[in-house]
């Protein structure tokens, strides 16, 4: 039976390569997978992590202190339970109480590192076996008693990681300050930003200063949003950044347009791309919380960027 353990973060990868190492010698017929060391180095990891997720008849997501509220577990804990019971996906908290969870991860029931909460979760996936395969709970009692040790060695020697931010172990996941750093590159000559919430990408005060500053170094900004958005106090806070539609400028698209073209928010930095400026598409992953961003390949950043630069054309833009 295929066991998908799900992670984010350097200790939260530790803990689910000792579960993965651990978890056959108690029920020999569980095969675990993990994505970092069970995927080939050429394949596509989007679509090894599709089939292994439809192959998958059980979830364990690996939740440490540093991790607990990172969006990249909560998409694959939705992935997860739109594939399979609810009841078989099983957050396991590592140093982690069970009343800090909260948001999408508490619709589960949760494992803690006791003994006899990971009994539990070994009668959980034993009881996915057909009646004839499972083993019996004295037996299964008697594997753990055995085997016990191993695993709380393996997890007792995980070091506290401080600043594992849940990123860290996805190289191609990116945080907001991550992409501040991207969007202050020397060889930047646009940004545009596809958004529903046109705060969060211009007016907050965090990001109005990355702005102001690259504005000022010749850097011209572009928002796609809807038109519901562009209210007249909108209009007049991206006027204090910059009057000068060459700066800066917004094109609202009608709401239901915008819906079914935008299913999420989007960077493009560069769109109008040369030899000298490279091309990159960003785009948030539709999870709550919100907050983590994915680099999309090359192939798709020419598509989302055809696809906007229509929406930008078909009618004269509208400037601040």
């Amino acid at each position: 039976m295929k066991v998908f353990l799900s992670w984010s973060g350097d200790m939260s990868h530790r803990v689910a390569s000792a579960l993965r190492d651990w978890l056959p010698y108690v029920i020999q017929s569980v095969r675990p997978f993990i994505s970092s060391g069970d995927i080939n180095k050429g394949a596509r990891w989007s679509d090894v992590l599709a089939h292994e997720l439809n192959d998958t008849q059980y979830g364990i997501i690996c939740v440490t202190p540093y991790n607990i509220n990172a969006s990249w577990l909560n998409f694959e804990a939705g992935a997860l339970s739109k594939i399979i019971d609810r009841s078989c996906v099983m957050p396991f908290l590592f140093r982690v109480d069970r009343s800090a969870v909260r948001g999408p991860l508490s619709q589960f029931q949760a494992t803690i590192y006791e003994k006899e909460d990971i009994f539990d979760l070994l009668m959980s996936i034993n009881n996915r076996f057909a009646p004839e395969e499972r083993l019996e709970h004295e037996i299964l009692s008697r594997e753990l008693d055995v085997w016990w040790d191993k695993l709380r060695e393996a997890l007792d020697a995980i070091p506290d990681i401080p600043g594992d931010n849940g990123t860290d172990g996805h190289a191609w996941l990116f945080t907001p300050e991550k992409l501040f750093k991207a969007e202050a590159a020397e060889r930047i000559k646009s940004v545009w930003v596809i958004t529903p919430e046109i705060y969060h990408h211009a007016l907050d005060p965090k990001v109005r200063d990355v702005v102001l500053t690259n504005i000022g170094r010749g850097v011209t900004y572009r928002y796609i949003i809807p038109e519901s958005g562009f209210t007249d106090a909108v209009k007049d806070e991206l006027r204090h950044i910059s009057a000068d539609p060459d700066k800066l400028a917004v094109k609202p698209i009608p709401d239901e347009e915008f819906r079914s073209q935008a299913v999420t928010d989007y960077i493009l930095i560069n769109p109008e791309h040369d030899a000298q400026y490279h091309l990159q598409v960003y785009l948030q992953l539709p999870v709550n919380p919100r907050g983590t961003w994915i680099l999309v390949d090359d192939e798709a950043a020419i598509g989302f960027t055809n696809r906007f630069c229509k929406m930008w054309n078909r009618e004269e833009i509208t400037k601040t």
